[in-house]
C-alpha cells in the first residue's frame, strides 16, 4: 500500500510539473509569435522602403543619363560644326597660296 501510495503521490507531483511547464509553452508561443508578427512587418517595412530608394535611384539614373545624352549630343553638333569651318577655311587657305601657273 506505501508504494501504491508513494507512486500516487509522484503522479501527481509530475501533473503539477506539467501544468506550468504547458503554461509557460503557451508564454514561449506567444512570445514566438510575436516576434515573427514583429519581424515580419519590420521585413515589409524594409522591403518597401527598399523599393521606394530603389524607384528613386532609378529616376535619379534615368535623368543622368538622359542629360549625359544631350551634353554628348550637343558635344558632337559643336565639334561638327567647328571641324566644318576649320575645313572650310583650310581649302580656302589652300586656294588662296596655289600658284597662279598650275591652274
Amino acid at each position: 500500500m506505501m508504494i501504491r501510495l508513494h507512486l500516487a503521490a509522484s503522479a501527481l507531483t509530475l501533473a503539477g510539473l506539467a501544468v506550468p511547464a504547458q503554461a509557460g509553452e503557451s508564454v514561449g508561443q506567444a512570445a514566438s509569435s510575436a516576434a515573427k508578427k514583429t519581424g515580419h512587418a519590420t521585413a515589409e517595412a524594409g522591403r518597401k522602403t527598399g523599393h521606394a530608394v530603389a524607384e528613386t535611384g532609378r529616376d535619379v539614373g534615368h535623368a543622368t543619363a538622359q542629360a549625359g545624352r544631350e551634353v554628348g549630343h550637343a558635344t558632337a553638333e559643336a565639334g561638327r560644326t567647328t571641324g566644318h569651318a576649320v575645313k572650310k577655311e583650310t581649302n580656302k587657305a589652300k586656294a588662296a597660296t596655289k600658284p597662279a601657273s598650275s591652274s
